[in-house]
C-alpha cells in the first residue's frame, strides 16, 4: 500500500529504493510477479505480470 492520492492533473511519481539481489546456489532460479494497482473500490487500474531470473555470473 503506498497511500491515499487525491485526482490530479499531474501524475504522481513514487520512486521505491534499490534492493540487492540475494546471492548463492539457493537464491538461484527464475522468479515470477504481479504488480497491480487497484482503488479503494477493488477496481483493477493496472496489472502488470513479469518474470527475471537469478544466476551465477561468469
Amino acid at each position: 500500500m503506498l497511500g491515499t492520492f487525491a485526482p490530479h492533473r499531474e501524475p504522481y511519481v513514487y520512486t521505491l529504493e534499490e534492493d540487492t539481489t540475494p546471492s548463492g546456489v539457493l537464491a538461484r532460479g527464475i522468479y515470477s510477479a504481479k504488480l497491480k494497482f487497484e482503488d479503494d473500490d477493488r477496481r483493477c487500474h493496472m496489472e502488470l505480470k513479469y518474470s527475471f531470473e537469478i544466476k551465477k555470473s561468469r
